[in-house]
């Protein structure tokens, strides 16, 4: 589908409309996307005041989907510091007040699992100061919290730091429980809307669509695209029983082919083809469009990016990757499209209320997207002076009618 990309006004957009997703009732179609960002203790454990207070400030409007960073579901999931967690009763206990704080702002959240694309070497594990060297040091990051000199998915800085392990079908049904326990933690226990499935930029979940594995796998997930998203499917059978398929978004990456996949578009379609006819009641797909990112990936034109899958999807669908307020007037022109921002929201608390009404946007301060435990880049965002106004008069209608009106 081709969209005529001359600027959108507000009237033609649906930006600013209602919507449900799932099970949630959302007041517009502005999303925060999932971005890493290292406000977490070395074990994994979140920094619950600091991380509660980004994403109180990023609630602030009401009716607003917010979608976590990546979160490690469980041991063999994961391995990096300063990453979250949410393996544990005492990970949970930390998440619990930050999802509170999301819903007193009466917002909604899904909280997003991760795998990495294999399990760490031993000598990384066991030295994580020279882990934090190469994955966090001198190397630039790019947008989507990865290091910008990924020469492959195994390989941050020329340093290989994965073993090359035969994945069988039991660690394919590890990965699985871990998954789904840590879905039901999400949801029952820290009190989240949801969690979403993250099939993205060659981790885990997309080396097996990507046929990342080669031979290397057990021969049930590997070769003919049937058996290359069984994988996912099979864990998405297995979440989606443990708390609601309404309960659960799907977020992929189709056009960042980081394992030189050549059918790595018609994997992808099939995939959406498969989420469509088994999963029809998941809360939404998550795609992320095609940019000129530091892989080294092109540019594709806009008929090329989500709406091609909107096609086949036919329900709400997020779409990602450096949107600005045009970009996403103009896709909110079609049904059911919602927006994701990640930099700008980082930058921009009241970023609804800013878009809305057209307000300049603070810039991001790059330099410090992933300060590893600091507030600096993170909390001290300035809300604009027409938002603060706004929230003080809603409050003294709240008072005098019983409820807010911010975004009127």
């Amino acid at each position: 589908m081709t969209i005529n990309f001359e600027k959108s006004s507000i009237q033609d957009s649906r930006l600013f409309d209602p919507i449900k997703v799932g099970n949630m009732e959302l007041q517009h179609r502005i999303v925060h996307a999932p971005a890493t960002r290292l406000r977490c203790h070395e074990d994994g454990m979140v920094m619950t005041e600091l991380v509660r207070e980004y994403y109180s400030q990023r609630s602030s409007v009401p009716g607003t989907l917010l979608i976590t960073e990546s979160i490690f579901s469980g041991p063999k999931s994961g391995g990096f510091t300063n990453i979250p967690c949410l393996y544990n009763e005492k990970h949970a206990e930390a998440w619990r007040p930050i999802v509170k704080a999301i819903h007193e702002n009466k917002c909604f959240v899904f909280m997003q699992f991760w795998n990495l694309p294999g399990e760490l070497k031993p000598e990384y594990l066991l030295d994580q100061e020279n882990l934090e060297n190469i994955s966090q040091g001198e190397c630039p990051m790019d947008p989507t919290g990865l290091p910008a000199a990924l020469g492959g998915a195994f390989s941050i800085c020329g340093k290989e730091l994965y073993m090359d392990k035969y994945m069988s079908k039991y660690d394919i049904d590890e990965h699985i429980s871990e998954y789904t326990e840590a879905a039901k933690r999400a949801v029952f226990q820290c009190g989240a809307d949801g969690i979403e499935v993250h099939q993205v930029n060659g981790f885990l979940l997309d080396k097996f669509v990507l046929n990342g594995f080669g031979e290397n796998c057990d021969p049930n997930y590997r070769g003919t695209y049937e058996n290359r998203v069984r994988f996912c499917l099979e864990l998405l059978e297995s979440v989606v029983k443990a708390i609601g398929q309404e309960r659960v978004g799907y977020r992929i990456s189709p056009y960042s082919d980081i394992w030189k996949s050549k059918d790595h578009m018609e994997a992808h379609m099939y995939m959406v083809q498969q989420l469509r006819v088994k999963f029809k009641n998941l809360a939404y797909l998550h795609v992320i469009e095609p940019r000129a990112y530091w892989t080294g990936h092109q540019q594709i034109l806009q008929e090329e990016g989500s709406l091609k899958y909107q096609k086949l999807w036919n329900k709400p669908l997020l779409s990602a990757g450096g949107h600005d307020r045009d970009s996403a007037l103009q896709l909110a022109t079609q049904d059911n499209v919602l927006v994701a921002f990640g930099r700008y929201f980082l930058a921009n608390p009241d970023l609804p209320f800013r878009l809305k009404f057209n307000i300049p946007l603070n810039r991001w301060n790059r330099a410090k997207f992933y300060t590893k435990k600091s507030p600096e880049g993170y909390i001290d965002y300035p809300y604009c002076e027409e938002f603060l106004n706004k929230t003080s008069e809603a409050k003294n209608q709240k008072v005098s009618c019983g409820k807010e009106r911010i975004f009127n």
